[in-house]
């Protein structure tokens, strides 16, 4: 079983760091990133995840693509609280 490995992701401006399995997808790290982050007003299907370039990344992506990488975690548009 391969080790966790740590994945920084940046919610709305505030860093978190989120232990994953890097065979998960990186829909698993979106519920840990809110919860770290105090973002508990949207579900985490409102939001998505963007690699530094800004590209979204699909929730099937695999961890292990991005270790070492941040990633950033914003409401999906149209979406606000």
């Amino acid at each position: 079983m391969p080790e966790d490995v740590v994945i920084t992701i940046v919610v709305n401006g505030q860093p978190t760091q989120v232990e994953a399995n890097p065979d998960a997808s990186l829909q698993s790290l979106i519920g840990p990133a809110l919860t770290q982050t105090g973002n508990a007003g949207q579900p985490p299907e409102n939001w998505e995840l963007r690699d530094a370039q800004g590209k979204e990344l699909t929730a099937h992506d695999k961890v292990e693509a991005f270790i070492g990488q941040t990633l950033f975690l914003n409401l999906k548009a149209g979406f606000g609280g």
